[in-house]
């Protein structure tokens, strides 16, 4: 397993950089598991001008110069009505390969497909673990309480996470009709790729788009 550690940030840091032209910068992918680092960031996200925050449309640069384009990731207008279709390419339009937003078979959860061109492999993952769900509506009656308490505290603006469904997710690599092995990780905000088995561009284009 070649392993990579990484993490997405859209902070006030990580969007230091000059965007691309028709571009805003969006964010950065960066090794490791902790705070971002301005000066070593592993890919420059630059969201293009006008595109939908629920669909966006943005390219991945490099950051060593000169800078080059890692890929560009488009939503696909002839998608079906029930899921987002997005194609990533490289520079020259190649394909690199396709991520798929849509639900689980039985339509609980939402699902992220991945599919690379070149290695001929998929990856698909459903968001949040079954014992994330289970957790997450048992403790659902207490949310009127923990609103109670925040307000008469004065805090009219609780965290997100109080209100946050799971958002654990697994892509396993899917071979010969059943799930194999895990290409991609995501918890607590942090990824864990195996370049091995997945395109690394793909595994940055698809935390990007679950970032959000």
């Amino acid at each position: 397993m070649t392993e990579m550690k990484f993490c997405f940030s859209r902070d006030e840091a990580a969007q230091r950089f000059v965007a691309l032209p028709d571009c805003e910068a969006w964010g950065a992918l960066q090794p490791g598991m902790g705070k971002f680092a301005a000066e070593s960031p592993l890919a420059r996200v630059h969201r293009r001008s006008g595109s939908s925050d629920h669909e966006p449309t943005f390219t991945l640069t490099s950051t060593a110069e000169p800078s080059r384009i890692l890929c560009i990731v488009t939503p696909q207008a002839d998608a079906p009505h029930s899921q987002t279709v997005y194609a990533v390419r490289d520079e020259s339009g190649r394909p690199i390969g396709r991520i798929t937003h849509g639900r689980s078979p039985l339509g609980i959860r939402q699902a992220w497909h991945i599919e690379d061109v070149s290695k001929q492999r998929q990856a698909v993952a459903y968001k949040g673990n079954i014992r994330g769900w289970i957790a997450y509506w048992a403790f659902s009656p207490l949310w009127v309480f923990l609103a109670l308490v925040h307000l008469l505290n004065g805090d009219l603006h609780p965290s997100g996470s109080l209100w946050s469904k799971p958002h654990r997710a697994r892509w396993r690599m899917r071979a010969g009709g059943g799930p194999r092995g895990v290409a991609l990780d995501f918890q607590n905000g942090r990824y864990r790729a195996d370049s091995g088995v997945l395109d690394v561009n793909l595994a940055y284009a698809q935390a990007v788009l679950y970032g959000e």
